[in-house]
């Protein structure tokens, strides 16, 4: 299985090919959104494995301006491992706003709707659980708290927490439905046949 950081950057090398320092801006960029922002260190050295493993192929870009750049490419190999993980079980956080699935989606939706959408459909199942199973306990003994506690307030303060999880929750999961639905929208109509041309003008010339 991979790391997060091998899936980062074969992700990414999917789509073209990158050195290190263009890893290292976007992850300074788009790492926060992710819950994670490696040390340009940790992105060089992770490299080095991928390359050890074959994964990645090095060149050198020659530069007029500046030093000469190393850029890595993916290989055979290394689309297999990364298309291997696309394809494995997704396994839901028990927190719905968890980045790892926001990840695996933007990384792994390159290969196709149907991966996508396989990964879609796991969240969502997950997630239309979670919400029928939520419950919250307001239950609080005043004498056994350490401070002094109004259970007025503790009342009213469980009740916000809740309506701030019920509005996160419902909101993340209509949005697993929309692009759930959108996506089986999309997925029937690639599997269509094609019409015949032919057969197409043939249709309009008996209709006349």
């Amino acid at each position: 299985m991979l790391n997060k950081l091998e899936c980062i950057i074969l992700g990414h090398l999917v789509r073209k090919p990158m050195a290190g320092y263009d890893l290292h801006k976007w992850l300074t960029q788009e790492g926060p959104f992710f819950g994670y922002s490696p040390q340009p260190s940790q992105i060089y050295r992770q490299l080095t494995k991928c390359l050890d493993k074959g994964w990645v192929e090095l060149s050198i870009d020659q530069r007029s301006t500046g030093p000469d750049a190393k850029v890595y490419s993916l290989t055979a190999p290394g689309l297999a491992a990364f298309r291997e993980w696309a394809e494995s079980p997704h396994e839901p956080t028990i927190r719905p706003l968890d980045a790892d699935f926001q990840m695996r989606f933007l990384l792994t939706g390159i290969l196709g709707p149907d991966i996508a959408l396989r990964l879609l459909t796991s969240e969502l199942d997950f997630r239309r659980g979670q919400q029928r199973e939520k419950a919250y306990s307001d239950d609080i003994d005043p004498s056994e708290a350490a401070i002094d506690v109004d259970v007025v307030w503790h009342q009213e303060l469980i009740r916000l927490g809740r309506e701030r999880s019920y509005l996160l929750g419902t909101t993340y999961l209509t949005w697993l439905e929309m692009a759930h639905a959108r996506l089986s929208e999309q997925l029937e109509e690639f599997s269509r046949p094609a019409k015949d041309p032919g057969l197409a003008q043939d249709e309009v010339g008996t209709a006349q």
